[in-house]
């Protein structure tokens, strides 16, 4: 077997390699998969230049971390699930409150039946104070009676636990939970005023979330530690609210504590464009994907498809670790050889010029309102870097619009030759985004898998030197 591939003798090498061809021809696209049964390791895959080691945004995943916190506060009697979050955070409650309000409990946030009717993360994280911007929303419904998922809610669980910890919940958890699961402490994103947000901007990778996932399979216990209670993680993963209006069955079935109920059994953690964490107890599954998805109803039924028939016969493991080692690999097309400087035309995201330079790797350097910013693709494989790429990066945003705060995202860079010009990929290290620049008759046009971004033509016209 090689690092990237590992099927245990009896289940079927052939039926996973369908499984990743048919996920691609509906535009679901992995990066690291890995299924245990009983325990054990049973397929492994993770496909090149991704690790399974390399830490991603889990996005919503991370609000089935924040529940873990929780828990472990409800088993040291720090929390509840009937806290009354106003009697908890007075300091951060508004002054005029409807009685509505100041009884949400935190069953009622990790839930998501806050009685808010859309999810108000947007209007807590560039506040003063997140907390109390969540409270000053008004209600739709009495709290504890109606599902609508809602970050924010999430965002205001991870500051209770802050409250009765004393400590960052990413801190918390890393004493509690992370360390003993042998997990490096991760980053976890925060809202301006230092709360975390709980529900989204947790970094984590494919081993990582796959160790959690079998905590939970075991009933909250690790190498003989009892680390959160079964009763909680019975709790979290119970019906306790319903999204009638989603439609797609593995989002119908029910919502525990940050935790969705399958369709099939058993009970997950996703986040979006495909992060899932699936345990299925009745059948002694555990199994990992992240990836970048379009659809997230179409991904569960190629994993129910899978689960039900890679038990049977061997396979080719051979040209199963073919196509994790190649399948994403960048054509080797003739090499850039020269250096040319494009004027952008008028856009409303503050990119001037643009230059092209290098033999065989090719450097792309961008001239910005925000500073001069480089990266390097190679020719028929990846160059690792590390750049600003604000307003061109397709993650679900975090700038803060008054302050203009940067950030430096990991990229994976190729180039090739294509029929007018030339081809970049970007495949984003950190988050489950692949975007493609494509230069060629006087344009710069992006495409982006998974994500938006908000311009993504551009004009250029080549000039003779730096103006």
């Amino acid at each position: 077997m090689s690092e990237r591939v590992f099927v245990k003798k009896g289940f079927n090498a052939d039926r996973v390699l369908e499984f990743i061809g048919a996920c691609a021809e509906d535009g679901i696209y992995l990066r690291a998969m890995q299924i245990y049964k009983g325990g054990e390791p049973a397929v492994k895959v993770c496909m090149a230049p991704y690790g399974f080691d390399m830490p991603m945004h889990l996005y919503s995943l991370s609000k089935s971390f924040t529940s873990a916190a929780v828990g472990i506060c409800c088993d040291m009697g720090l929390l509840s699930p009937d806290t009354v979050i106003s009697e908890l955070l007075p300091e951060r409650m508004p002054e005029n409150m409807s009685e509505d309000a100041r009884g949400i409990r935190l069953r009622d946030l990790l839930s998501m039946q806050s009685g808010h009717n859309e999810c108000k993360l947007y209007k807590m994280r560039w506040a003063d104070d997140a907390v109390k911007a969540f409270f000053e929303q008004p209600l739709t419904y009495k709290p504890g009676t109606t599902f609508n998922y809602n970050t924010g809610a999430t965002c205001v669980c991870a500051a209770c636990v802050e409250k009765v910890t004393g400590m960052k919940p990413v801190d918390f958890l890393y004493e509690k939970l992370f360390k003993k699961l042998g997990i490096e402490k991760p980053r976890w994103r925060e809202t301006r005023d230092g709360t975390t947000i709980g529900g989204t901007g947790l970094y984590l990778s494919s081993d990582d979330i796959t160790k959690f996932a079998l905590l939970l399979a075991n009933g909250g216990v690790w190498n003989g530690e009892r680390i959160l209670s079964e009763e909680y993680i019975r709790l979290a993963t119970s019906k306790h609210s319903l999204d009638i209006n989603n439609g797609s069955p593995d989002w119908v079935a029910g919502y525990g504590f940050q935790f969705w109920l399958n369709d099939r059994g058993g009970f997950r953690g996703d986040g979006a464009f495909g992060q899932l964490l699936l345990v299925f107890p009745e059948r002694g599954i555990v199994m990992t994907y992240m990836g970048e998805v379009g659809n997230m109803a179409t991904e569960m039924k190629h994993i129910y498809s899978l689960l039900d028939s890679f038990e049977s016969g061997e396979g080719d493991t051979a040209a199963l670790e073919e196509a994790a080692n190649r399948n994403y690999l960048p054509a080797n097309s003739e090499p850039f050889n020269g250096d040319v400087l494009f004027e952008v035309g008028e856009n409303g995201i503050g990119l001037q010029k643009i230059r092209l330079y290098g033999e065989n790797l090719l450097h792309c350097v961008l001239y910005t309102d925000y500073g001069v910013h480089e990266f390097v693709c190679g020719r028929g494989g990846y160059i690792l870097n590390r750049l600003v790429l604000r307003n061109l990066n397709p993650n679900i945003g975090f700038l803060d619009p008054d302050t203009g705060a940067l950030e430096r995202v990991s990229v994976f860079a190729a180039y090739e030759k294509s029929e007018d010009g030339w081809l970049i990929t970007l495949r984003h290290a950190d988050t489950c985004h692949v975007q493609r620049w494509h230069f060629g008759g006087g344009k710069l046009d992006i495409k982006v898998f998974v994500g938006d971004l908000p311009e993504r033509g551009f004009t250029l016209t080549e000039i003779k030197e730096e103006q």
